[in-house]
């Protein structure tokens, strides 16, 4: 039997320990009668009285907000000139105490004067490391940024709440699902006190109820088929019916990713489905006689009884058409595991080891940049399936709606958590030679887009108030409001996915083999924070070796923030002359030459400027090389040409240059472009060149 372990009435077995505190800074004993939960604590000091970075972190956030509620009727100008000098006093008084506090508890050199100088000197600077690590030391340090870079600004989450259970700010669509789950179906069009109801209903559930009902993937288990019921396998047109328990298994090639991240995707999925079918056609009855006929087994009366009979002529032979034919419809529930995992990891888990697979209830075990996120899902469906005599295709649609949540280690001490509704759309297609059923061998294609709504967080894990966050989501499913240092950020993702996978393959008896030999990923996830700032990365991969990836930042106007949009692309398993051309290309004519052993990982890596002043190489290429009108032609906007070089000359943004760069289909002969127009124009390529070995 397999299983999909989820959270459900457990808690994180493996969370940091409480950061330790500064060897250098000695500590006053808190009078306090009981010690706070691990959830972030009141403050009960004022700035100057707090002990430890902590202290004074929990005392400047709880400083008294500017007053409004006296400016209620004022004109606006009037009240904005009242209320503006207010906030920034409240930021200098925050900077000011944030300050103090750095100074004051920094490590100084005289704290260690009773030792010897290399010794004094060595402990000093550990004592200086760890306290510039320390996250209420860094917390510290951003509220001074924060406060002179947003003088006029009271910050977003000082009126944002702390983490909470409040099911209010959740969507109608997650309430209407997460009632589901418990077997509350709303209306199609509720009123509005139905949907005052709903809320109500979904807030009183206690926190183990309200995760589970959350995220129903969190736990299941399963085994076999269930029942099967429909007409006999004889009659060559036959209707029936079945309930099946489906259990699935993949784990993908490994893809290496920008930033050089080596990744492959583990999915683990349980499926209930009842199915209703209809099909014509052959038989394996027929099979069995028309084999017999050409062996020559059958006697001529059994021949003629066959004949004579229309209902057993049909039976045993078949109806009177050379097509084959079945359609079904399905509807039921799909849970599904889906885990990012280090090639390490993989090797593992294709071994059968499960203990590797990335568990959010352990979070500290799962290696930076891995992931898990389950999925509880209804679906329905439909499928077709048709055969003529050697040739049989078959194709299957599902709609899926459900919930998802899931973790993803961002770096050593920060987590990302995140939830919410998950729709997919999966079309599969298989078109072989053989017989269905038998043997066949053919190409198929399985395609999937999927729309995620995610309730999205950061947090710190190295902080009581994040390991709180941390501890509240897994319980509750809740995704916690901005509070940092323990919630460094948290807001809205849309996410958008689309899978194109082709493959050969065969299939023997109840037995299939497929293998991959094309594939395509694309990723579109759009990032709205609480202090309304916006990131969106869009990404696209092929064949695992081929990537792409565009990130950009907007500012809380709108705006896009200058200099924060980033393009790269991936080079994965590059040839090694290539790779030296590249290296040449990008270091300039006049550097030494570069050579590499083995295929190589490039990654290439450019700002929109870099991006411009590379259509300008091209455009100088071009003038050099003697091409006639075509310089005119491309500044004129008439030039029309599938030529690498000509195609970077002819863009007008960076968008378009980038487009021509990161196309697969330049990948091949990018790099000895690239040598060419630095040899010509005596300019190097604009932007950031990495190797890495690929290691075969």
């Amino acid at each position: 039997m397999m299983e999909i372990s989820g959270v459900r009435a457990q808690s994180p077995r493996t969370l940091p320990a409480e950061e330790p505190r500064v060897p250098a800074q000695a500590e006053t004993p808190d009078s306090t009668p009981a010690a706070a939960p691990a959830a972030a604590k009141p403050a009960t000091k004022t700035p100057a009285e707090a002990t430890t970075p902590q202290e004074a972190v929990q005392a400047i956030h709880a400083l008294p907000l500017p007053r409004s509620d006296d400016l209620t009727g004022m004109p606006s100008q009037a009240a904005a000139s009242v209320y503006t000098p207010r906030v920034e006093a409240f930021n200098t008084t925050r900077a000011e105490q944030a300050q103090a506090a750095l100074d004051r508890f920094a490590p100084q050199r005289s704290d260690f004067a009773g030792l010897n100088g290399a010794t004094a000197s060595y402990e000093y600077d550990n004592a200086l490391t760890a306290y510039k690590s320390n996250p209420y030391t860094q917390e510290l340090q951003r509220v001074v940024d924060e406060a002179k870079a947003q003088p006029t600004q009271v910050p977003a989450y000082l009126t944002a709440g702390q983490p909470t259970t409040n099911v209010s700010s959740l969507p109608l669509e997650q309430v209407s699902s997460a009632l589901g789950a418990l077997g509350v179906q709303m209306p199609a069009n509720p009123s509005p006190e139905q949907v005052q109801s709903a809320y109500e209903l979904l807030g009183k559930l206690p926190n183990e109820a309200l995760g589970w009902a959350m995220n129903p993937g969190s736990q299941v288990n399963f085994s076999t088929p269930v029942i099967g019921a429909g007409t006999p396998s004889l009659v060559p047109a036959r209707v029936g019916g079945d309930v099946r328990v489906e259990g699935e298994v993949k784990l993908s090639q490994v893809q290496t990713d920008v930033n050089f991240q080596q990744t492959q995707q583990f999915e683990m999925s349980a499926q209930m489905q009842f199915t209703g079918s209809a099909s014509f056609g052959k038989t394996p009855l027929n099979r069995i006689y028309g084999w017999a006929d050409k062996l020559g087994v059958l006697s001529p009366g059994a021949k003629s009884l066959v004949e004579s009979s229309p209902l057993l002529r049909n039976v045993v032979k078949g109806l009177p058409i050379p097509v084959s034919a079945s359609a079904e419809t399905f509807s039921g529930t799909r849970l599904t595991y889906q885990a990012t995992v280090t090639p390490q990891q993989g090797t593992q888990l294709g071994k059968g080891d499960l203990s590797v697979a990335p568990n959010p209830l352990d979070p500290m075990k799962m290696p930076v940049g891995t992931s898990v996120m389950m999925r509880g899902q209804t679906l329905e469906g439909t499928s077709f399936a048709a055969s003529y005599k050697l040739l049989n295709g078959e194709t299957t649609h599902t709609e899926l709606s459900g919930q998802g949540f899931g973790v993803r280690r961002v770096d050593a001490n920060t987590f990302e958590v995140y939830s919410g509704p998950v729709k997919t759309v999966e079309n599969e297609m298989f078109l072989g030679l053989g017989r269905r059923g038998l043997i066949s061998a053919g190409i198929g294609v399985d395609k999937s887009a999927e729309t995620q709504g995610m309730s999205v967080a950061r947090l710190d894990l190295r902080t009581e108030e994040g390991r709180a966050a941390y501890q509240n989501f897994m319980s509750s499913g809740q995704i916690p409001n901005w509070s940092p240092p323990g919630v460094s950020q948290s807001g809205k993702s849309e996410i958008f996915n689309s899978d194109h996978v082709a493959s050969v393959g065969a299939n023997i008896g109840g037995l299939s083999w497929m293998q991959e030999i094309n594939s395509s990923h694309l990723t579109i996830n759009r990032t709205t924070w609480q202090d309304g700032t916006i990131e969106q990365t869009n990404s696209y991969t092929i064949n695992n070796d081929h990537s792409a990836e565009v990130s950009f930042k907007l500012g809380a106007d709108g705006k896009p923030i200058e200099g924060a949009t980033t393009y790269r692309v991936m080079l994965a398993n590059y040839n090694e002359s290539l790779t030296s051309y590249m290296r040449n290309a990008f270091d300039g004519q006049d550097a030494k030459p570069k050579s590499f052993d083995g295929n190589q990982h490039v990654q290439l890596t450019f700002n929109d400027s870099q991006l411009m002043q590379l259509r300008d190489v091209a455009q100088n290429y071009l003038d050099k090389t003697g091409r006639g009108d075509l310089p005119d032609m491309i500044r004129a906007g008439s030039a029309a040409s599938n030529d690498f070089e000509v195609q970077l000359a002819m863009a007008k943004t960076p968008g378009e240059v980038f487009a021509v760069v990161s196309n697969d289909f330049s990948r091949n002969f990018m790099a000895e472009n690239f040598l060419a127009m630095t040899g010509m124009t005596g300019q190097s390529i604009p932007g950031q060149m990495v190797v890495r070995d690929a290691g075969n």
